[in-house]
């Protein structure tokens, strides 16, 4: 869903909304993070909206977020970044359908159950592709820590 995020409209947005800060998940093309004031997690994010002096903010992350960054800013402006811009079909809307699938019953199921049933079997080429952005995540979120 990150990489739906689109720059040059996201530049046309900041030009709009110039004095806003700009709020983006770590999965997002470069492009997108380079034009970043604020890069993390979903709860990074929402500590950013409450640091940043910012009265308005442009999310780039599942639009997921924003009720709660809403209730933490309600003096904010919250502005959804764009994805593919004018005509945008679902699939490129800011929403992931997979991360809508994580809810606590589900997560309390998979930790009771464990085993086969929530096991996933990853083909050894995709894998070996998947561990570049995997190890950048969590290589980012342990400088975040630091």
């Amino acid at each position: 869903m990150h990489d739906e995020f689109k720059t040059q409209a996201l530049v046309r947005l900041k030009k709009r909304y110039p004095d806003a800060a700009i709020l983006v998940h770590p999965e997002s093309p470069q492009s997108i993070v380079g034009m970043a004031d604020a890069v993390g997690s979903t709860s990074q994010l929402i500590r950013a909206a409450k640091t940043l002096p910012h009265r308005q903010l442009i999310v780039a992350t599942d639009r997921g977020i924003f009720y709660k960054m809403q209730q933490a800013v309600p003096e904010k402006e919250l502005l959804e970044a764009p994805t593919a811009g004018e005509g945008a079909t679902c699939r490129s809307c800011a929403h992931c359908p997979w991360m809508a699938m994580n809810g606590l019953k589900a997560i309390a199921e998979g930790l009771e159950q464990g085993g086969a049933a929530h096991e996933i079997q990853v083909d050894a080429a995709l894998c070996e592709g998947a561990l570049l952005p995997l190890n950048r995540m969590l290589d980012f979120a342990a400088t975040l820590r630091a």
